[in-house]
């Protein structure tokens, strides 16, 4: 069962998000002749690049993320890149127009870095990052670990908030 769905995910990912994929794959070779270090992560493929001022991309089942990174801030960070390629699959070709340019322009524009900056708004408090992590935590099964992700990670919300204290449908106390 678990080669089939490994298949499953392979065609999807070359066939509804083919652009993605195409554009990762090509990075992918540029940075393995460089000789940047790779692994499976959920299918998907990180490598593991050397560059300042960055933290991830997806394209596709490509995953991108800096060589600096370690602990429990990648153990984030591939989780959160895994949402996007969740996202690829569910939205295909319309992933790049919907997903990855507001998320590039969210990342990068200077207007958007500084209001983030002074009025102390989380990263993930816009759609595509925000929906990227809820993504990325259903598919995995994993589980954030830094502050930042718990505490800002879903929309700028926390991800889990007051998890012990809610109640099932019948008002009784959860035991999660």
């Amino acid at each position: 069962m678990k080669i089939l769905k490994s298949a499953l995910f392979y065609i999807w990912q070359f066939t509804y998000g083919l652009a993605q994929n195409i554009i990762g794959l090509i990075m992918f070779a540029i940075y393995k002749s460089k000789g940047a270090e790779s692994e499976r992560y959920h299918n998907a493929i990180i490598t593991y690049i050397d560059k300042k001022n960055f933290g991830g991309v997806s394209l596709g089942m490509f995953i991108f993320i800096n060589a600096k990174k370690s602990g429990d801030s990648l153990h984030d960070i591939k989780i959160h890149e895994y949402g996007h390629t969740v996202q690829t699959m569910i939205l295909g070709p319309l992933w790049l127009f919907v997903i990855a340019l507001p998320s590039v322009i969210w990342c990068n524009l200077p207007v958007f870095v500084k209001m983030r900056r002074e009025k102390n708004v989380s990263y993930y408090w816009f759609y595509c990052e925000g929906w990227s992590n809820l993504c990325g935590l259903w598919a995995t099964k994993e589980s954030f670990l830094t502050s930042d992700y718990l505490n800002r990670g879903r929309y700028g919300k926390p991800i889990n908030p007051n998890r012990n204290k809610r109640k099932d449908i019948k008002g009784r106390k959860r035991n999660k």
